[in-house]
């Protein structure tokens, strides 16, 4: 077959991005041909395709400029470049399917209709929550929002976009046009759903259950290196620094843990709050973003990988990746991941944002690592 994957970026940026150069790989390996559809951007991998991609558009950015504000706002809404470009790459590709990840704001739904008017069926994996709110984690900043109860102004008073009320209004307002419109609904063939959780979310959301399936993520394991029989010594914390990951209340937890260390790779927003939490705590390691040796590294000295999100975490591609290293892992009771997790068996889970909680399943693997080690294998 011959596949195109349309996402923003084309960087290895957090877990979406991920698994969609994982699954490339996979597919290309079993001998399938593919090509990508992003947004032009520094960080960019190469790609023969590159040519088609569109023009950069920092959604980052919060200076307050009224003409990017304009601009962003009518990329999201329908962006004809990325029609045209689409179009383009159609016709020079010839795909039998193209399969979308995190379009958004970026690329824009523009791009599904180009695929309808060439006959080309359309598939999306469902990384997060943004087909329901612009408040994709669904997080007020504190607590989880309820997927029955959305609305436009409860919404923007998370400020969850640029922190700013009207960002997320407005953003809120172009996604209810999507809705209205069927720019999604009507151009998607069939949805993959990250977990059961999310499946239900979206069923609940009047998205048309025949149209989707559960399709857990998956790593090509192909170079992952086997379980390293060195010492394992470290906690591991692997992921994007937002609030929502909940990194707050490892880094409590681990107060109670002085002669052991937490390595956080990562980066993000709250990363800042996250360093000022941790001074004092000389247990405590940042060591940036990891890919590749770096990150096999990381999970050879690994003795637990955590992932303790506030959100509804759909997924979390950082499970998958720590188990395929012969990791055990403890994650919070919330989204998805507790489906994956089996509690006692590959790992343990805990009450999200509960610091004893996580305390004491921590402290089964500090204090027994030869049984951390045997839930690894």
């Amino acid at each position: 077959m011959k596949i195109i994957h349309a996402h923003k970026y084309f960087y290895e940026r957090a877990g979406a991005e991920r698994y969609m150069f994982d699954l490339m790989e996979l597919e290309e390996r079993a001998g399938h041909t593919v090509a990508p559809f992003c947004m032009h951007y520094p960080k960019n991998k190469p790609s023969p395709w590159s040519e088609f991609f569109v023009s950069e558009l920092r959604t980052e950015d919060r200076t307050g400029n009224p003409i990017l504000a304009f601009k962003q706002l009518k990329r999201a809404l329908w962006s004809r470049e990325a029609y045209q470009k689409m179009a383009r790459l159609l016709d020079a590709f010839e795909p039998d399917v193209v399969h979308i990840h995190n379009i958004y704001t970026h690329l824009s739904p523009s791009i599904l209709q180009a695929c309808s008017k060439h006959g080309v069926p359309v598939v999306m994996t469902v990384h997060d929550y943004a087909l329901l709110s612009a408040n994709y984690a669904l997080w007020t900043g504190e607590n989880n929002l309820d997927p029955t109860r959305l609305g436009f102004f409860s919404t923007a008073s998370t400020k969850f976009i640029k922190d700013s009320y009207s960002a997320t209004l407005m953003l809120d307002l172009v996604r209810a046009w999507h809705d209205l419109t069927g720019a999604y609904a009507n151009h998607i063939d069939h949805y993959f759903c990250s977990s059961d959780f999310v499946r239900q979310i979206l069923a609940g959301a009047k998205f048309a259950p025949e149209k989707m399936s559960i399709l857990y993520p998956f790593i090509g394991m192909e170079d992952i290196p086997p379980p390293a029989q060195s010492k394992k010594s470290h906690v591991l914390f692997m992921g994007r620094l937002e609030k929502y990951k909940g990194v707050q209340t490892l880094i409590s937890a681990m107060k109670y843990f002085p002669t052991t260390i937490l390595k956080i790779a990562g980066s993000g927003n709250y990363e800042q709050k996250l360093r000022e939490q941790a001074r004092g705590l000389n247990n405590i390691e940042f060591v940036g973003w990891a890919s590749g040796k770096v990150k096999d590294a990381l999970y050879a000295g690994a003795l637990v990988g955590v992932v303790p999100s506030l959100w509804q975490e759909p997924a979390g591609i950082v499970m998958y990746e720590a188990m395929v290293h012969g990791v055990p892992v403890i994650v919070a009771d919330k989204g998805g991941m507790p489906e994956i997790v089996e509690d006692g068996v590959s790992g343990r889970v805990f009450k999200a944002g509960n610091e004893k909680d996580l305390v004491r399943v921590l402290r089964e693997f500090i204090e027994r690592p030869l049984e951390a080690r045997a839930m690894g294998e």
